[in-house]
Protein backbone atom coordinates (compact mmCIF):
# COMPACT_ATOMS: atom_id res chain seq x y z
CA UNK A 1 0.00 0.00 0.00
CA UNK A 2 1.15 3.99 -0.67
CA UNK A 3 -0.10 6.87 1.06
CA UNK A 4 -1.31 9.56 -1.40
CA UNK A 5 1.71 11.79 -1.43
CA UNK A 6 4.25 9.10 -1.95
CA UNK A 7 1.71 8.12 -5.03
CA UNK A 8 1.90 12.11 -6.19
CA UNK A 9 5.27 12.04 -5.94
CA UNK A 10 5.98 8.64 -7.83
CA UNK A 11 3.98 10.00 -10.49
CA UNK A 12 4.87 13.61 -10.53
CA UNK A 13 1.45 14.84 -9.97
CA UNK A 14 -0.31 16.68 -7.44
CA UNK A 15 -2.30 15.49 -4.07
CA UNK A 16 -4.86 18.07 -5.55
CA UNK A 17 -5.07 16.19 -8.71
CA UNK A 18 -5.47 12.96 -7.15
CA UNK A 19 -8.06 14.24 -4.75
CA UNK A 20 -9.77 15.31 -7.95
CA UNK A 21 -9.48 12.41 -9.49
CA UNK A 22 -11.32 10.35 -6.45
CA UNK A 23 -14.02 12.97 -6.41
CA UNK A 24 -15.08 11.99 -9.85
CA UNK A 25 -14.75 8.25 -9.23
CA UNK A 26 -12.12 7.81 -11.83
CA UNK A 27 -9.32 6.92 -9.15
CA UNK A 28 -10.56 5.57 -5.72
CA UNK A 29 -8.04 4.73 -2.74
CA UNK A 30 -8.17 1.15 -1.79
CA UNK A 31 -8.36 2.25 2.05
CA UNK A 32 -9.17 5.80 3.84
CA UNK A 33 -8.58 5.97 7.52
CA UNK A 34 -10.41 7.58 10.24
CA UNK A 35 -7.85 10.59 10.16
CA UNK A 36 -8.34 10.75 6.14
CA UNK A 37 -4.89 9.23 5.12
CA UNK A 38 -5.42 7.83 2.08
CA UNK A 39 -3.60 4.18 0.64
CA UNK A 40 -3.59 3.24 -2.63
CA UNK A 41 -3.23 -0.62 -3.62
CA UNK A 42 -1.09 -2.14 -6.52
CA UNK A 43 -4.41 -1.90 -8.98
CA UNK A 44 -4.39 1.61 -8.49
CA UNK A 45 -1.29 2.08 -9.16
CA UNK A 46 -1.52 0.23 -13.17
CA UNK A 47 -5.23 2.16 -13.12
CA UNK A 48 -3.14 5.79 -12.41
CA UNK A 49 -0.46 4.63 -15.14
CA UNK A 50 -3.82 4.04 -17.55
CA UNK A 51 -5.18 7.53 -17.00
CA UNK A 52 -2.19 9.08 -17.46
CA UNK A 53 -1.55 7.52 -20.40
CA UNK A 54 -4.81 8.29 -21.71
CA UNK A 55 -4.98 12.13 -20.65
CA UNK A 56 -1.40 12.65 -22.26
CA UNK A 57 -2.68 10.98 -25.65
CA UNK A 58 -5.57 13.72 -25.63
CA UNK A 59 -8.64 11.65 -23.65
CA UNK A 60 -10.96 13.80 -21.59
CA UNK A 61 -11.33 12.51 -17.92
CA UNK A 62 -14.94 11.35 -18.94
CA UNK A 63 -13.51 9.49 -21.40
CA UNK A 64 -11.38 7.84 -19.57
CA UNK A 65 -13.83 6.92 -17.43
CA UNK A 66 -16.10 5.30 -19.62
CA UNK A 67 -13.52 3.62 -20.98
CA UNK A 68 -12.14 2.22 -17.87
CA UNK A 69 -15.22 1.61 -16.03
CA UNK A 70 -16.57 -1.67 -15.12
CA UNK A 71 -13.75 -3.44 -17.34
CA UNK A 72 -14.12 -6.83 -18.01
CA UNK A 73 -10.14 -7.99 -18.02
CA UNK A 74 -10.42 -10.28 -21.20
CA UNK A 75 -11.84 -7.60 -23.09
CA UNK A 76 -9.80 -5.03 -22.14
CA UNK A 77 -7.41 -5.06 -24.82
CA UNK A 78 -10.29 -5.24 -27.47
CA UNK A 79 -12.32 -2.28 -25.39
CA UNK A 80 -8.84 0.09 -25.75
CA UNK A 81 -8.08 -1.10 -29.64
CA UNK A 82 -11.82 0.28 -30.56
CA UNK A 83 -11.51 3.40 -28.19
CA UNK A 84 -8.09 4.27 -29.81
CA UNK A 85 -9.29 3.51 -33.07
CA UNK A 86 -12.41 6.20 -32.00
CA UNK A 87 -9.90 8.63 -30.88
CA UNK A 88 -7.72 8.55 -34.28
CA UNK A 89 -10.58 8.81 -36.45
CA UNK A 90 -11.76 12.00 -34.25
CA UNK A 91 -8.84 13.58 -34.17
CA UNK A 92 -8.21 13.66 -38.40
CA UNK A 93 -11.96 14.83 -38.27
CA UNK A 94 -10.88 17.78 -35.83
CA UNK A 95 -7.79 18.28 -38.61
CA UNK A 96 -9.93 18.17 -41.13
CA UNK A 97 -11.99 21.44 -39.38
CA UNK A 98 -8.88 22.99 -38.54
CA UNK A 99 -7.35 23.12 -41.57
CA UNK A 100 -10.48 24.38 -43.23
CA UNK A 101 -10.98 27.30 -40.92
CA UNK A 102 -7.30 28.03 -41.48
CA UNK A 103 -7.82 27.90 -45.22
CA UNK A 104 -10.96 30.06 -44.68
CA UNK A 105 -9.00 32.33 -42.46
CA UNK A 106 -6.18 33.07 -45.01
CA UNK A 107 -8.69 33.65 -47.80
CA UNK A 108 -10.82 35.97 -45.54
CA UNK A 109 -6.83 38.25 -45.11
CA UNK A 110 -6.53 37.93 -48.80
CA UNK A 111 -9.88 39.56 -49.87
CA UNK A 112 -10.36 41.74 -47.09
CA UNK A 113 -5.93 43.03 -48.38
CA UNK A 114 -7.59 43.68 -52.05
CA UNK A 115 -11.16 44.91 -51.14
CA UNK A 116 -11.30 45.36 -47.38
CA UNK A 117 -14.47 44.89 -45.38
CA UNK A 118 -17.23 46.18 -47.72
CA UNK A 119 -18.33 43.10 -49.60
CA UNK A 120 -18.04 40.39 -47.07
CA UNK A 121 -21.16 39.16 -48.46
CA UNK A 122 -19.64 38.06 -51.59
CA UNK A 123 -16.75 36.18 -49.26
CA UNK A 124 -19.89 34.61 -47.23
CA UNK A 125 -21.08 33.20 -50.52
CA UNK A 126 -18.08 32.34 -52.18
CA UNK A 127 -16.80 30.35 -48.88
CA UNK A 128 -20.78 28.48 -48.45
CA UNK A 129 -19.91 26.86 -52.04
CA UNK A 130 -16.93 25.59 -50.51
CA UNK A 131 -18.56 23.72 -47.53
CA UNK A 132 -19.22 20.52 -49.96
CA UNK A 133 -15.92 20.95 -51.28
CA UNK A 134 -12.81 18.65 -50.45
CA UNK A 135 -9.65 19.68 -48.83
CA UNK A 136 -6.75 18.96 -50.66
CA UNK A 137 -3.36 19.91 -48.90
CA UNK A 138 -4.87 22.61 -47.18
CA UNK A 139 -6.46 24.46 -50.08
CA UNK A 140 -9.87 24.13 -51.91
CA UNK A 141 -8.80 24.06 -55.68
CA UNK A 142 -10.03 25.52 -58.36
CA UNK A 143 -12.78 23.29 -60.27
CA UNK A 144 -12.39 23.48 -64.48
CA UNK A 145 -12.96 19.60 -65.18
CA UNK A 146 -16.41 20.29 -66.73
CA UNK A 147 -15.17 23.43 -68.55
CA UNK A 148 -15.52 22.57 -72.18
CA UNK A 149 -13.26 25.31 -73.25
CA UNK A 150 -10.42 23.55 -71.71
CA UNK A 151 -8.19 20.45 -72.86
CA UNK A 152 -7.21 17.73 -70.23
CA UNK A 153 -3.87 18.92 -70.55
CA UNK A 154 -4.90 22.80 -69.94
CA UNK A 155 -6.83 21.61 -66.82
CA UNK A 156 -3.94 19.64 -65.24
CA UNK A 157 -1.81 23.19 -65.82
CA UNK A 158 -4.47 25.35 -64.25
CA UNK A 159 -4.39 22.81 -61.15
CA UNK A 160 -0.63 24.46 -60.44
CA UNK A 161 -2.05 27.59 -60.20
CA UNK A 162 -1.83 29.26 -56.51
CA UNK A 163 -5.14 29.56 -54.64
CA UNK A 164 -5.82 32.50 -52.99
CA UNK A 165 -6.07 31.32 -49.30
CA UNK A 166 -3.17 29.37 -49.58
CA UNK A 167 -0.06 30.05 -48.16
CA UNK A 168 3.01 29.33 -50.58
CA UNK A 169 5.03 32.46 -51.92
CA UNK A 170 3.44 32.41 -55.59
CA UNK A 171 -0.06 33.10 -53.73
CA UNK A 172 1.50 36.07 -51.55
CA UNK A 173 3.08 37.32 -54.31
CA UNK A 174 0.10 37.66 -56.82
CA UNK A 175 -1.96 38.97 -53.62
CA UNK A 176 0.94 41.77 -53.30
CA UNK A 177 0.43 42.78 -56.46
CA UNK A 178 -2.98 43.12 -56.66
CA UNK A 179 -3.29 44.84 -53.70
CA UNK A 180 -1.19 47.46 -55.80
CA UNK A 181 -3.85 47.39 -58.16
CA UNK A 182 -6.18 47.44 -56.27
CA UNK A 183 -4.67 51.01 -54.50
CA UNK A 184 -3.86 52.48 -58.11
CA UNK A 185 -7.74 52.02 -59.11
CA UNK A 186 -9.11 55.45 -58.10
CA UNK A 187 -6.47 56.49 -60.65
CA UNK A 188 -5.31 55.99 -64.05
CA UNK A 189 -4.66 52.91 -65.25
CA UNK A 190 -2.57 54.53 -67.91
CA UNK A 191 -0.04 56.17 -64.95
CA UNK A 192 3.49 55.30 -65.21
CA UNK A 193 3.14 53.76 -61.81
CA UNK A 194 0.00 51.47 -63.09
CA UNK A 195 2.45 50.47 -66.34
CA UNK A 196 4.97 49.31 -64.24
CA UNK A 197 2.71 47.44 -62.20
CA UNK A 198 0.70 45.94 -65.27
CA UNK A 199 4.30 44.87 -66.58
CA UNK A 200 5.38 42.74 -63.40
CA UNK A 201 1.73 41.27 -62.87
CA UNK A 202 1.60 40.29 -66.66
CA UNK A 203 5.09 38.75 -66.25
CA UNK A 204 3.89 37.09 -63.01
CA UNK A 205 1.14 35.60 -65.15
CA UNK A 206 2.92 34.01 -67.69
CA UNK A 207 5.46 32.67 -65.40
CA UNK A 208 2.39 31.02 -63.74
CA UNK A 209 0.89 29.95 -67.02
CA UNK A 210 4.49 28.24 -68.26
CA UNK A 211 4.44 31.63 -71.13
CA UNK A 212 1.51 29.87 -72.82
CA UNK A 213 -0.73 32.97 -73.36
CA UNK A 214 -3.74 31.82 -74.71
CA UNK A 215 -4.26 30.03 -72.00
CA UNK A 216 -3.60 32.64 -69.53
CA UNK A 217 -6.59 34.52 -71.54
CA UNK A 218 -8.62 31.45 -71.53
CA UNK A 219 -8.33 31.27 -67.38
CA UNK A 220 -8.81 35.08 -66.90
CA UNK A 221 -11.97 35.06 -69.24
CA UNK A 222 -13.11 32.08 -66.90
CA UNK A 223 -13.05 33.64 -63.42
CA UNK A 224 -14.57 36.79 -64.73
CA UNK A 225 -18.07 36.96 -62.77
CA UNK A 226 -21.26 37.37 -64.88
CA UNK A 227 -23.02 40.67 -64.56
CA UNK A 228 -24.35 41.14 -60.63
CA UNK A 229 -22.72 37.52 -59.71
CA UNK A 230 -20.37 37.15 -57.14
CA UNK A 231 -16.79 36.97 -57.98
CA UNK A 232 -15.17 33.61 -58.67
CA UNK A 233 -12.25 34.44 -57.48
CA UNK A 234 -12.31 35.76 -54.05
CA UNK A 235 -11.19 39.60 -54.07
CA UNK A 236 -11.67 39.63 -57.86
CA UNK A 237 -14.86 41.57 -58.62
CA UNK A 238 -15.70 43.37 -62.19
CA UNK A 239 -14.82 46.37 -60.87
CA UNK A 240 -10.70 44.89 -60.46
CA UNK A 241 -10.94 42.61 -63.45
CA UNK A 242 -11.71 45.25 -65.35
CA UNK A 243 -9.19 48.09 -64.30
CA UNK A 244 -6.44 45.36 -64.46
CA UNK A 245 -7.65 45.08 -68.18
CA UNK A 246 -7.43 48.55 -68.90
CA UNK A 247 -3.62 48.84 -67.31
CA UNK A 248 -2.53 45.18 -68.97
CA UNK A 249 -3.77 46.28 -72.46
CA UNK A 250 -2.64 49.59 -72.57
CA UNK A 251 0.73 47.82 -71.57
CA UNK A 252 0.92 45.32 -74.22
CA UNK A 253 -0.37 47.60 -76.84
CA UNK A 254 2.27 50.24 -76.07
CA UNK A 255 4.93 47.51 -75.85
CA UNK A 256 4.03 46.67 -79.41
CA UNK A 257 4.07 49.43 -80.96
CA UNK A 258 7.80 50.30 -78.88
CA UNK A 259 8.65 46.78 -81.05
CA UNK A 260 7.84 48.24 -83.65
CA UNK A 261 9.64 51.06 -83.69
Amino acid sequence: MIRIGDLAKTANISKRTLYHYEHIGLLLPARVLENGYRYYDNQALIRLQKILLLKSIGYTLEQIKELLQNQNPAEESDNWIASLHEQIELIERKKEELSRKQYYLRSTLHTVRLKGTEHLQDLIQVLAAMNDRSLNDGIIPAEFTEEPALTAEEVEQLKLLPVLGSSGNNAEELVQLLEQAVSLMPSSPYSSEAQELAGRLYDKGLDLFAGDEKLLDKYWELIRPAEGAAPVVMGMDSAVMAFVDEMIGYYLQHREENRHE
